[in-house]
């Protein structure tokens, strides 16, 4: 217990809303003595400030954004164009009505976020990466026609059966959280995939674009796989799996929630210099800043001989719900001296988040800060504590 020659005051404060201004009817501080103020407890929602851009943001950028795209090996033909598009395919597919094989991979063909594939985790990557390339198997794998071979990448077409038989596309996360596709000769010979900047950066590809192509015994890669050093698609196949995998774990840049900041400007705080990553100064009255730190786990599991029974998990934490950032009694060093005392009716908190954002024109990450994103029934919680020195 503190001696009675000091006084402490704790106020808490909650809203729905980033912003809280509140006028209490009467003075909560001594005006005679001096006091400093701390947060010792804040607690908030993050269901809508998601670790990838928005659902919209992709929708809105389009290709510069794109993830990956899966296309065909058009021979003779330039590569980013319409006829390369999964889409476009006009074969029929099974009995009356006979929709296009195009109608039905066309869903399949962009991999990125969307209400029906919520991608929070390295592990939903994984699994919704592997969902998109199962369902353009199965579409192909169900088809009257097949694949067509004049269409893909050269002859002979590839009957149904045979493509269901494939291996087509498997995705694994390594125990570090890297992603490794293991792309089968069909694959390979018959489709390339395509990706923009960010999803290079994202990722951690050699290029844009993936594909393969052997020649003797040296597999060739990229834009060399799949051109020559033309301006059309060439004709070419590994006749065997191929791995792949990414420069760097998923995780390096997946999470582009940097920190969270509890600001109060309507409090007489002293402010705080704040030196932006672009070399800016700004000035802030900054209470309290948080880490949102995404902490990832791996387990393999190893036979009684210790050998690598190919068991991998990879856990990631969901950050969902009411997120505890600090607690009372955790140790608080972000104190305050309160420049007036006297007449300290008015508390008005505001809650930022500071997030990477790409850059398309520049094509690199900006950091930026706004004020965060609450979910209808979600709210932030805080308690400040005044204590007189």
């Amino acid at each position: 217990m503190l001696p009675t020659k000091f006084d402490l005051v704790d106020v808490g404060v909650s809203s729905t809303k980033p912003i809280v201004d509140a006028i209490l009817e009467h003075p909560i501080l001594d005006g005679t003595k001096k006091y400093s103020v701390e947060c010792t407890e804040f607690v908030t929602a993050l269901s809508e400030e998601t670790p990838l851009p928005f659902i919209k943001t992709f929708e809105d950028a389009g290709l510069n954004m794109l993830l990956f795209q899966v296309r065909r090996k058009v021979v003779g033909v330039a590569a980013i164009q319409v006829n390369t598009e999964l889409g476009t395919l006009l074969a029929p597919h099974g009995a009356v009505p006979l929709p296009t094989v195009g109608t039905l991979l066309a869903p399949h063909q962009i991999f990125a976020p969307t209400v029906f594939r919520p991608i929070r985790t390295p592990n939903d990557v994984a699994f919704y990466l592997q969902e998109m390339f199962d369902e353009i198997k199965k579409v192909y794998g169900t088809s009257v026609t097949g694949l067509v071979g004049n269409l893909h990448g050269g002859v002979p077409t590839i009957l149904p059966a045979d493509v269901l038989a494939d291996s087509f596309v498997k995705i694994v996360l390594t125990p570090n959280g890297t992603i490794r596709f293991y792309f089968s000769a069909l694959f390979c010979k018959h489709f390339f995939i395509v990706s923009s900047p960010y999803g290079v950066k994202l990722f951690g590809l050699d290029e844009s674009t993936i594909a393969f192509r052997k020649v003797g015994a040296v597999v060739h890669t990229g834009i060399d796989a799949l051109l020559d050093g033309t301006p059309v698609i060439v004709a070419g196949a590994t006749g065997e799996t191929i791995v792949y995998q990414c420069l760097y774990p998923l995780t390096r840049h997946f999470d582009h929630r940097v920190r969270l900041e509890l600001d109060s400007a309507g409090m007489p705080v002293p402010a705080i210099i704040d030196w932006s990553t672009k070399n800016r100064q700004q000035i802030r009255h900054t209470l309290a800043s948080f880490a949102i730190n995404q902490i990832s786990t791996s387990r393999i599991g190893l036979g009684t001989q210790g050998a690598n029974e190919g068991d991998i998990s990879l856990t990631t934490q969901m950050l969902l719900g009411s997120i505890v950032f600090r607690r009372a009694e955790d140790k608080v060093s972000e104190r305050f001296e309160i420049l007036s005392s006297q007449f300290f009716q008015n508390i008005r908190l505001e809650v930022f988040i500071v997030r990477r954002e790409w850059n398309i024109i520049n094509k690199e990450f900006d950091f930026k800060r706004r004020a965060i994103r609450l979910a209808d029934g979600e709210s932030w919680q805080a308690k400040l504590r005044f204590r007189t020195f």
